[in-house]
């Protein structure tokens, strides 16, 4: 066998390896993620409220406006408040309320958040207790993923597993397990999971990062068998090399 013979027959011996290991890759890669059936970006949220019926004299905030803790949202002039302090009665407060001598209160934020609806506008008239706007609170968005995994595949969901969180614009930001919450169907795990990410960033993409955006998870499960080996063996090969 000549020189130029051994060379492309090793050529193509190095060629194959690679397709082989390329191949194994990507079947292990497969293997090793569960993707969600639906996912959704959820988040804890507040009702802002006021303990009295009232006029509202001003309207300081707009549905997607940020907020801090203690910022004026709304302020109210209550007749029934100025009964009560008329009556020399104690008036009702809330931590999220100053009530003034005047008859007006003064409703604010409980904590830092974002504006998802405001349903009091300036010049109209609310009921006690009724909700004037929503707040989604900051720092509180996560995941909740719905998956159907096979007995295999759930036995392979570890503790704080890391999860792929694909938004609609393809960005891909990366997440944890927090809980899992599954039943049996039909012999497969219907599992509800938690998604934890310090890159849920109320906001973030151009308004996509916020409650109720529909995303994809795909849950990383431990690799293990046959593939997994290979894949293993094939590294290791290739460390080897170079």
């Amino acid at each position: 066998m000549t020189w130029s013979n051994r060379l492309r027959l090793g050529l193509g011996i190095i060629a194959v390896i690679a397709l082989a290991a390329v191949l194994t890759f990507h079947l292990n890669a497969e293997k090793g993620l569960a993707k969600s059936t639906t996912a959704t970006i959820t988040s804890e949220h507040y009702n802002v409220a006021s303990p009295y019926s009232g006029l509202v004299t001003d309207q300081l905030v707009e549905k997607h406006d940020t907020v801090k803790a203690g910022d004026p949202l709304f302020i109210i002039d209550s007749a029934a408040l100025r009964n009560e302090i008329a009556l020399d009665m104690e008036p009702s407060s809330t931590p999220a309320t100053t009530v003034k001598k005047d008859g007006t209160v003064v409703v604010t934020a409980t904590s830092a958040g974002l504006v998802t609806d405001v349903e009091a506008q300036k010049g109209s008239f609310v009921q006690g207790s009724s909700t004037l706007a929503k707040v989604d609170r900051a720092g509180t968005l996560k995941v909740e993923a719905d998956f159907t995994l096979t007995p295999n595949e759930y036995a392979r969901v570890e503790d704080k597993a890391p999860v792929t969180i694909v938004l609609p614009n393809q960005k891909q930001l990366n997440g944890t397990v927090e809980t899992v919450d599954v039943k049996t169907k039909n012999g497969n795990a219907e599992a509800v999971v938690t998604v934890a990410s310090k890159e849920l960033k109320l906001g973030a993409e151009n308004g996509l990062v916020a409650t109720g955006t529909p995303v994809t998870a795909e849950l990383h499960l431990k690799n293990n068998g046959v593939v997994s080996t290979v894949a293993d063996n094939v590294k290791t090969f290739f460390r080897g090399l170079f």
